[in-house]
């Protein structure tokens, strides 16, 4: 998918959890779910660093870019030098592929481990200590934002290889990022997104309308059967080929229009 459905996406699956901290009023549970989202849009965003062009990430997180680039090459290089390919008995050469090593889970392992590292080495010069709690949710941030990169390239037609390198589990659908015909596009990564944020827009209203208490255990307990029915509902759809899912696309950037508003 794109970089902005990616963004978009990762958000929806994640803000209905932390709305309830954002709204709390407690500053320290604010600054700490705010750096969890940001750590979330950046993992959503750096699997794609081995895209081969400039994708969404050189443009929003330069620094981050400019340090999955040379680790994936650190990667590639420690395979061949150490002959691991033969020692691991890999069974897929560890090259400079899109939707390689960087998209799979190994390589989210190890660069949300390695980020995660210059953040806390960062954090500690600054404030000359660290900070467990905003660490593991850096880290946590990182790694769901990058697994979810993964699970919303799965519904694609190029699909994405689980296994990689050590073997093959390929998990494809049938969306269509790049529209063969220029007057339609697949309209579901625009309803994805408009699903998923629509529970945080309900949550945002039961609230002010004192409909629910986003402080209550059980109301937040219960967010995690809907947004878990909204990606069953994901990985179903995405899986069709039926033309049903091909609109106009003018129709589909004015709803991706609507949408941004609204992110705003």
């Amino acid at each position: 998918m794109l970089g902005k459905e990616h963004i978009s996406i990762t958000l929806g699956t994640l803000l209905p959890f932390t709305i309830p901290y954002l709204l709390s009023g407690n500053s320290t549970y604010i600054e700490y779910s705010a750096c969890f989202l940001i750590a979330s849009v950046v993992g959503s965003l750096m699997p794609d660093a081995d895209s081969g062009g400039k994708p969404r990430l050189y443009y929003d997180f330069g620094v981050i870019y400019d340090i999955m680039v040379p680790l994936q090459k650190f990667i590639i290089w420690s395979v061949k030098r150490f002959n691991l390919s033969n020692k691991m008995r890999l069974e897929y050469e560890v090259d400079g592929r899109h939707r390689g090593v960087m998209h799979s889970p190994i390589g989210v392992l190890i660069s949300t481990f390695t980020i995660s590292i210059i953040a806390i080495a960062i954090g500690f010069m600054a404030f000359q200590e660290i900070n467990i709690v905003l660490s593991t949710l850096i880290f946590t941030g990182l790694a769901i934002g990058q697994f979810l990169h993964l699970l919303e390239d799965s519904c694609t037609v190029s699909g994405i290889n689980w296994y990689f390198p050590f073997g093959t589990k390929k998990i494809n659908g049938e969306i269509r990022t790049y529209r063969k015909a220029k007057s339609k596009r697949d309209v579901r990564p625009v309803l994805y997104q408009s699903l998923l944020l629509l529970v945080s827009l309900i949550l945002l209203i039961f609230n002010t309308l004192k409909i629910v208490d986003l402080n209550d255990s059980m109301i937040q307990l219960s967010i995690i059967p809907v947004v878990v029915s909204m990606w069953l509902f994901i990985i179903f759809t995405s899986k069709s080929r039926n033309e049903f899912w091909k609109m106009d696309a003018k129709e589909v950037r004015r709803i991706e229009r609507s949408i941004e508003r609204i992110g705003r």
